[in-house]
């Protein structure tokens, strides 16, 4: 099969698309025919190398991409209740050294859920680790409530432009920041306001907000908290291992000293967590954008482009 892999660390010029040997199922496994797959920016960290002191991490040579969806061709021992042709989603662990950037992949039976009737392989396949992201942060961890005051950063793109709409579900109000390019696009999801980060600076406005859900990793708590509530939340995606310890650390200190919050979001994986983003999609709460659809050989221009910081919704990779 033809797999996008990369043999060193390195920027996205290391990815080059090779052919593989097909892989075959174990028990609890199941075969996947990969009809999509979506980037994330955890794809290029572990390309990059800023994951290789991780526990379990398998480095080089590897493949890359998490998020996956398909239909099921062939199901190892113990692995009911899937079954073949189910069209399902999830996400592979990127600590694993197959990717999902490939024709085929393997992945456990239990860290899937089947695709809703009316959801295509492409939508399914942007939905788990930025979808689930936006999803837990926002309604299971800080429960935001109606009429609460949200703002998000880099609410166009991948984990941004759920998060609006998860926001907008639950009936907070939402202010979006982003460029004024994609200002319209983010009031479309639901935002009720828009910052130009160009223009202006969220930390110096005089209002104040319930949670500061820092998506694109734009900010820290020392900054945001200026504009949080008395009892207002900062959580940070944790996209950087200094992000996560500046969040982390800058939580512990608000514990002693006032009743805001910081948190380091890490997002909890597994067939529970996709099933609901399956709900959720199938009910219209979540609709992903996505901006543009690649073939394998484009995989690292699209990695090239993500670090940049300026895409709008998710780019899908259809092997």
């Amino acid at each position: 099969m033809r797999a996008v892999r990369y043999d060193r660390y390195g920027p996205p010029d290391v990815l080059h698309v090779t052919d593989v040997p097909d892989p075959a199922p174990g028990p609890g496994e199941v075969k996947l025919r990969v009809r999509a797959a979506s980037l994330n920016p955890i794809d290029g960290k572990a390309r990059a190398g800023h994951l290789r002191w991780a526990p379990m991490f398998r480095g080089p040579p590897r493949g890359t991409g998490c998020d996956v969806a398909g239909e099921i061709v062939a199901v190892g021992s113990g692995a009911s209740p899937r079954h073949m042709g189910e069209r399902v989603f999830g996400a592979l662990s990127p600590m694993v050294r197959d990717g999902a950037f490939a024709e085929f992949a393997v992945i456990p039976a239990g860290s899937l859920a089947a695709i809703p009737d009316g959801v295509d392989f492409a939508s399914a396949a942007a939905l788990p680790v930025a979808g689930g992201t936006a999803w837990q942060a926002l309604a299971d961890r800080v429960r935001l409530a109606p009429g609460q005051r949200v703002l998000i950063t880099g609410a166009a793109g991948g984990v941004g432009h759920f998060a609006v709409q998860v926001a907008r579900h639950l009936g907070a109000h939402v202010v979006g920041v982003c460029s004024a390019a994609n200002a319209d696009f983010v009031c479309g999801l639901g935002a009720a306001e828009v910052v130009d980060y160009s223009r202006d600076d969220f930390t110096r406005r005089e209002d104040r907000f319930d949670v500061v859900f820092d998506a694109a990793c734009a900010s820290t708590f020392g900054a945001a908290r200026q504009v949080l509530t008395e009892t207002g939340y900062y959580i940070n995606t944790a996209g950087s291992f200094g992000a996560a310890m500046s969040t982390a650390v800058g939580g512990v200190r608000a514990r002693f000293t006032s009743r805001q919050r910081a948190i380091a979001f890490v997002l909890k994986t597994g067939g529970a967590t996709w099933q609901r983003l399956a709900e959720l999609a199938r009910d219209g709460v979540l609709r992903p954008h996505i901006e543009r659809t690649i073939s394998l050989d484009e995989a690292a221009d699209a990695q090239r482009a993500m670090e940049t910081g300026h895409s709008r919704g998710k780019v899908v990779v259809v092997p």
